[in-house]
């Protein structure tokens, strides 16, 4: 917020001519100073509402921690509201709000700060929240009460919808910047009023979809967040645009105060798009990276959350691979039109150790209960949940298990192609 003020008052000195170190007849160049010191205002009705705002949320912060919930509120949300609180006395009664009377430039530094500081900074505090812990218990049920079965709730929620989010905050935008708009407002008190209003209000709806805390629902996801902020950001910028490059000045109210200031119009009306276009430009990247890397975080707590869910599957998949490796019979036969030795594979299983996980019938200290028991294996319908049951499909299974299913826990053991038919002679004859 302060940083962006810098820039204006900055760029204003560095395109003045020598005229503005004299104004007022300051020559030494102190009327800066001064301005910093007598250019403050008190407007009761600006301040009563920010110190009503301010004293109920510290209310609601102090009960969070009587009532043993200080994690409700924690220090940093309560950062964030102090910092927007100070970005709106800064707007709105500072020597900000002073210079706008005469510099168009000044005036898109006080827009700017009720658009993309104070707002973002007031949404991440969580205000309503926070309001609402400063009433007593009962109050808070009977309003969520009366909110969850009012229209109100529906109003809100129609009004909260993305697209109108987006039409209102970009509509408010082009139009209180457009010259007549713009005009109205300057010549109205009740008019700027309302203009300030509006871009506050939008401002605030446009940023609670933008930004959302961890585990915090969201009205759109990332992916349309991005390109929510990136359009924005685009027709954001066509008034600065047209600010910069007019052959001729557009808001020719600013005439007698940019004169006391020792500029041209149409120095003051391009610097104003400069700013347009750089800090408010910054904004958005800045919105734009947050957007990012709390999509990439999210997509892995996802697959995090996905490969515990999965794990319990992958492991029946194993085990279940697992059960083709070490099986035996009662009574092997020979399968039709298979080409395979039931007597070999039994020793087979021996030799390759399927016992240590399996329990096999009639094959030596297969008694193991790591995965499931091979009994009557050849009346199943599926091999590892992925094959149909079947002598040739069997076989390949055993050969190389990490081919059919790559990752599952059925280790490859170098089985060769006819060691793999002879144990498939012997499991598929379990009946």
């Amino acid at each position: 917020m302060q940083l962006t003020s810098t820039i204006a008052l900055l760029g204003l000195l560095l395109t003045a001519p020598s005229a503005v170190l004299a104004h007022e007849g300051h020559a030494d160049g102190h009327w800066s100073a001064d301005l910093l010191l007598t250019g403050w205002t008190a407007d009761p009705a600006t301040l009563v509402p920010i110190l009503i705002a301010t004293i109920w949320y510290a209310a609601g912060a102090v009960r969070a921690r009587r009532e043993g919930r200080s994690e409700a509120v924690p220090p940093g949300r309560c950062l964030a509201f102090a910092g927007g609180i100070t970005v709106l006395i800064i707007a709105l009664q500072s020597p900000i709000d002073t210079l706008s009377e005469d510099l168009f430039s000044v005036h898109m530094v006080q827009h700017l700060l009720l658009m993309l500081a104070a707002p973002p900074l007031l949404v991440w505090s969580d205000c309503p929240l926070t309001f609402l812990r400063a009433l007593p218990p009962g109050v808070r049920k009977a309003i969520g009460r009366y909110w969850a079965g009012s229209n109100l709730n529906r109003v809100y929620n129609a009004l909260m919808h993305p697209l109108v989010v987006w039409a209102s905050f970009c509509g408010a935008f082009v139009f209180w910047h457009s010259p007549g708009p713009y005009q109205w407002a300057l010549d109205s008190n009740p008019v700027h009023i309302a203009e300030h209003l509006c871009f506050f209000l939008t401002s605030l709806a446009f940023w609670s979809i933008v930004l959302s805390r961890p585990g915090e629902r969201r009205r759109l996801q990332h992916g349309p967040t991005l390109l929510f902020v990136v359009s924005t950001a685009v027709l954001s910028g066509l008034p600065g645009a047209l600010m910069i490059f007019s052959p001729r000045p557009l808001y020719p109210g600013h005439a007698a105060g940019v004169a006391r200031w020792g500029l041209t119009l149409m120095q003051d009306q391009q610097l104003a798009g400069l700013i347009m276009w750089i800090p408010a430009g910054a904004a958005y990247v800045l919105a734009s990276a947050f957007i990012f890397l709390r999509w990439l975080s999210d997509a892995e707590l996802r697959a995090t959350r996905a490969a515990r869910r999965g794990l319990p599957v992958i492991l029946v998949l194993a085990l279940s691979g697992l059960l083709l490796c070490g099986c035996g019979q009662d009574d092997p036969t020979p399968i039709a039109n298979f080409n395979g030795d039931p007597h070999r594979g039994a020793a087979l299983i021996q030799q390759y150790g399927c016992g240590g996980c399996h329990t096999i019938p009639n094959v030596a200290h297969a008694n193991a209960n790591v995965g499931p028991p091979l009994q009557r294996i050849g009346t199943r319908t599926y091999i590892a949940g992925v094959l149909n049951n079947s002598p040739e499909n069997m076989a390949l299974w055993i050969e190389n298990p990490q081919k059919i299913l790559p990752g599952n826990a059925m280790p490859a053991l170098g089985i060769s192609q006819k060691d793999s038919r002879d144990i498939t002679a012997f499991l598929y004859g379990l009946k």
